[in-house]
């Protein structure tokens, strides 16, 4: 089978790299605090899993766009040593800052963009036991995604939703942005893709599945800081106040958000 449909069905939502270093920088903060709230538990799951498959303990581990840190940093209580990656200086500034909070020192950090990096010139070829990769949008072009087989020597993982909904940003996607066709936390394509170029290639991926449901409470200004990233822009084009709309659909003060998520680990070896 040509593996064009699958490398077109990769790109269909790639961005490149351009404007991204700004547009990471500008949201590290926010998009840091936005990960502090939630799915701790599906990062605890992952570890456990590594873990148990004997890929942690004693390794060299590459975290491509790592951000900050949500997976580097509980890897590297396990592994020998970690080095991530990420196009946002203020990223692995978070980064350094969650290390230092949790006593972790084998870390390294490299502010890079991915697809064009010189693997060479880093002494990368081949080094790392274990390349992992979550939510980055560098692993959605061809390019990205075979540039981790160059910098593996053991497994490599890549961590993608498929699916993660909540009662509030289905109120807002419908009150606001009811045309949105794309959301990355929802992209079942990029499983299928990466997984059949894989296979294609000759590799033996396997898919694994974690769901999380919860119960979250939000005040309305928590839930304003929480949403706003996605949805304040959507909001002053409609002329519309994103604290009023929360409000009216809270009903009061402090409300709930029923969520759930379900992530697709791919893990290969090499």
């Amino acid at each position: 089978m040509d593996k064009t449909i699958y490398e077109q069905m990769l790109l269909k939502n790639y961005k490149g790299a351009e404007g991204a270093e700004e547009a990471w920088d500008a949201r590290a903060n926010h998009f840091y605090r936005s990960q502090q709230r939630g799915r701790s538990e599906l990062v605890e799951k992952v570890t456990a899993i590594l873990q148990g498959r004997g890929l942690l303990a004693g390794a060299a581990l590459l975290d491509i766009g790592g951000g900050s840190g949500r997976y580097a940093v509980p890897f590297a209580a396990h592994a020998e040593h970690v080095t991530i990656t990420d196009i946002s200086a203020n990223m692995l500034e978070l980064a350094r800052r969650n290390a230092q909070e949790a006593g972790v020192t084998n870390l390294t950090y490299a502010k890079l963009e991915w697809t064009g990096a010189d693997l060479a010139a880093w002494q990368w070829r081949k080094r790392f036991d274990l390349v992992f990769a979550s939510m980055c949008p560098a692993i959605r072009s061809p390019e990205g995604l075979y540039k981790m087989l160059e910098a593996a020597k053991g497994f490599c993982l890549i961590n993608q939703y498929i699916e993660a909904t909540d009662s509030l940003s289905a109120y807002l996607t419908q009150v606001l942005d009811p045309s949105r066709s794309y959301e990355p936390h929802n992209d079942r394509d990029m499983v299928q893709a990466v997984f059949n170029l894989l296979w294609l290639e000759g590799y033996e991926p396997e898919i694994c599945y974690l769901r999380q449901r919860e119960v979250t409470s939000f005040t309305v200004e928590e839930a304003v800081e929480q949403y706003g990233g996605r949805y304040h822009q959507a909001a002053q084009l409609k002329r519309m106040d994103l604290a009023e709309l929360i409000s009216r659909h809270a009903g009061q003060e402090t409300f709930s958000v029923d969520s759930k998520a379900t992530l697709a680990m791919i893990l290969w070896k090499v």
